[in-house]
């Protein structure tokens, strides 16, 4: 049963189930939030990676010009299923390119609806963070994330924003209402 995680030493051997997958994967696209762990696994420093997550939580504990984040992993039984974030607060660069939610499938679980399931849990998260609706991006080439994001419009409600350029890369934008919205 798929279920998000607060990342730790307990789930810690579902991630290494998929490690070499993540290191064999040609697609670093998004990997912002995997290379970390990879590095704290390589370098034997998962404990201070862990305080890391749980001080990029609080506005009092993270660097400043960063904003609060919560991560969490997506498992199901003894897999390792992806990583997400949900980010408590926009930066102006946010709201062009990353938005509140930032999704890493791991490699063999990618285009088997795991996205979907996972992001649709982080809004779910999200509205008991407080926030009433959460900004989805991903990169116009990515058909797979972008379906994900409008079957997750379908459900919530929203608002579909122009796509963007941000340097050479283009992003679709779409906030979604974290309430369900009434189909009666």
């Amino acid at each position: 049963m798929l279920k998000l995680v607060k990342p730790s030493r307990q789930y810690l051997p579902a991630f290494l189930s998929v490690l070499d997958d993540y290191r064999a994967d040609k697609n670093h696209f998004g990997r912002g939030g995997i290379d970390p762990l990879i590095r704290a696994i390589e370098e034997d420093t998962v404990d201070e990676y862990l305080k890391k997550l749980d001080d990029y939580e609080h506005e009092e504990t993270i660097k400043p010009g960063l904003v609060p984040e919560t991560r969490l992993w997506l498992i199901d039984g003894d897999d390792f299923i992806g990583s997400f974030s949900i980010r408590h607060r926009l930066t102006p660069e946010l709201e062009l390119r990353g938005g509140h939610i930032a999704a890493n499938i791991a490699p063999k679980h990618r285009g088997k609806y795991s996205s979907f399931i996972g992001a649709k849990m982080c809004i779910d998260y999200a509205a008991k963070l407080g926030l009433e609706r959460v900004l989805m991006t991903c990169s116009t080439h990515n058909n797979a994330s972008y379906r994900a994001i409008m079957g997750l419009m379908g459900l919530y409600g929203g608002t579909v924003l122009p796509d963007v350029t941000v340097g050479e890369h283009n992003e679709h934008r779409v906030w979604i209402n974290t309430k369900k919205q009434n189909n009666t």
